[in-house]
């Protein structure tokens, strides 16, 4: 039995990239042969641990990268219990100046338990093997300063790429980082657009989405939220942009994942 286990659970050479339903917050696990990258952990440890429990086989306790895009509780909370669960082995974030209980509980665990750990900027590139790229857009050289809010314009923006087939992960920026991209030329066409701030109208503006040009739409938001997202006019723009069918939103759909080869993509 447990060797049936092994084989169902085994990994393959696909990249798949699971957008995880973790409620009103983001959490993005990257999985490519038997190494993980989660990208944000949500709100809710418990969430955050029921899906990786979905995702991970049940014999893996390490994930090979952690990414903290940045520092709002609805990103961070949920990576608190990912540091006391897993071995983490590299954890990334940008450089912000940040004040919050559970910020600051999260940066003592990867200090104290001696994760590798180090700052982000537009730039730089990580080579996951089998041809899987995942690139650094922002935050930019300096960091933007004076915007409707720096901690969501200055975070981590990535591209995941393998093949023909793309990522882009745009975190909570706004309308000021994406005009920032869009002005210095970033490589953001991707088949797949995560898109900005849970669908907030303060982001995914229609000179973004000229620019990205993408075939298939994710929103990553809880139900009945506060803020009232996803937004009419983003969602109406995303529609008339890709189609009301290549929309899809964790609350309608629950965890979304996609699997690729680098030519198709389920």
């Amino acid at each position: 039995m447990l060797l049936w286990l092994f084989e169902v659970t085994a990994p393959d050479d696909k990249l798949r990239v699971s957008f995880l339903d973790v409620g009103q917050g983001d959490a993005i696990l990257i999985q490519k042969g038997d190494q993980q990258v989660l990208i944000d952990g949500g709100p809710s440890p418990q969430k955050i641990g029921l899906e990786l429990g979905e995702k991970m086989p049940f014999w893996d306790r390490t994930i090979e990268m952690v990414v903290l895009t940045h520092p709002s509780a609805d990103h961070v909370t949920g990576l608190v219990e990912v540091l006391n669960r897993y071995n983490v082995e590299q954890v990334l974030y940008p450089d912000l100046a940040y004040v919050s209980g559970i910020y600051d509980e999260w940066l003592r665990l990867v200090r104290q338990k001696g994760d590798k750990y180090s700052f982000v900027r537009a730039g730089q590139q990580i080579d996951l093997g089998g041809g899987v790229l995942l690139e650094v857009l922002n935050p930019p050289r300096p960091l933007l300063v004076g915007t409707e809010s720096d901690i969501d314009n200055n975070g981590i923006v990535l591209r995941l790429s393998m093949g023909e087939i793309s990522f882009l992960l745009t975190a909570d920026t706004m309308w000021e980082a994406e005009l920032e991209l869009v002005h210095s030329r970033a490589k953001l066409n991707s088949t797949i657009l995560k898109v900005g701030h849970h669908g907030s109208d303060t982001s995914t503006t229609p000179q973004f989405l000229v620019v990205v040009n993408p075939s298939i739409a994710v929103i990553s938001v809880g139900s009945d939220n506060e803020y009232g997202h996803p937004a009419d006019g983003v969602i109406k723009r995303l529609e008339e942009t890709i189609g009301v069918g290549n929309i899809y939103c964790t609350i309608d759909d629950g965890t979304i994942e996609f699997i690729t080869d680098g030519e198709r993509m389920w």
